[in-house]
C-alpha cells in the first residue's frame, strides 16, 4: 500500500508534535507491558492453583485407595488361605486339574478384588504422573538384579530383589508387596548390603519407589 501523501515524514513534523506522538507511543506500550505481565500472572497463578489442585487431588486418591487396600486385604487373605487349603487337598488326592484350576482362581481374585499387578520388573513403565500412587504387585523375591538406593529405590531398580532389600520378601519367597512411587529429583540413593542383596549409590532418579510387604 502506498504512503499517504497527506501525511509529513516523521522529520517534518514539528518538535511538539512528534513529542505528543512519541509519547502518546509510549504510553501505549507501557499500558500493553502491564496488561501482558498482568495476564502472565493470573496464568502462572492459575498453573500453580491446577498443580495444587492436582497434588491434593492425586493425594486423596491415594488415601482413599490406601484405605481401600487396608481394609480389603485381610478379606482377601482369609479367603486365599481357605482357597490354597482346598488347593492343597486336591493336590494330595492326585487331583490337579482341580488344584491348578484354583490356582488361577486365587490369582484371578487378588488381582480383581486388590487391583494386585504382576511383576513388571522394574517400575519404569511409570512415569511423574504417577507420583504419590501406590500399586499392589505379586513378586517373588530375588537376589538377582541390579537395584539402586536404600528404602528408597530408583524406579529403573529390580523389584525383586529391592524387595528382598528392604525385608519385604525372602529369597525364592513369593508375596504381595505395596510399591509407593515417589519423586526421586533431587535425592541421593546410597548404596548398601542388607539380606544378602547388595546395591548400589545413584546421585539422582526423576522417579523412585518404596517398597513394603502387605
Amino acid at each position: 500500500m502506498a504512503d499517504d501523501p497527506d501525511l509529513l515524514a516523521w522529520d517534518e513534523l514539528p518538535d511538539d508534535a512528534r513529542e505528543l506522538i512519541a509519547h502518546t507511543e509510549a504510553t501505549i506500550a507501557d499500558i500493553r507491558d502491564r496488561a501482558a505481565r498482568q495476564v502472565n500472572a493470573i496464568r502462572d497463578e492459575a498453573e500453580r492453583e491446577c498443580a495444587a489442585i492436582r497434588e491434593r487431588a492425586e493425594a486423596a486418591i491415594a488415601q482413599v485407595e490406601h484405605g481401600v487396600t487396608r481394609e480389603l486385604a485381610p478379606l482377601v487373605r482369609e479367603l486365599v488361605s481357605s482357597l490354597r487349603l482346598l488347593q492343597e487337598h486336591y493336590a494330595r488326592q492326585g487331583k490337579l486339574d482341580e488344584a491348578l484350576a484354583i490356582r488361577a482362581r486365587v490369582r484371578q481374585l487378588r488381582s480383581d478384588l486388590l487391583g494386585v499387578q504382576p511383576d513388571p520388573g522394574n517400575l519404569t513403565g511409570f512415569g511423574p504422573g504417577d507420583i504419590g500412587r501406590v500399586v499392589l504387585i505379586d513378586v517373588v523375591g530375588r537376589n538377582e538384579g541390579s537395584v539402586w538406593g536404600s528404602d528408597l529405590y530408583t524406579a529403573d531398580s529390580r523389584l525383586c530383589a529391592a524387595a528382598v532389600h528392604a525385608g519385604a520378601l525372602r529369597e525364592g519367597e513369593r508375596g504381595l508387596v505395596r510399591v509407593t512411587l515417589l519423586d526421586g529429583e533431587g535425592v541421593f540413593f546410597q548404596g548398601s548390603t542388607r539380606h544378602g542383596v547388595q546395591t548400589y549409590d545413584y546421585a539422582t532418579y526423576p522417579l523412585a519407589y518404596r517398597v513394603e510387604r502387605v
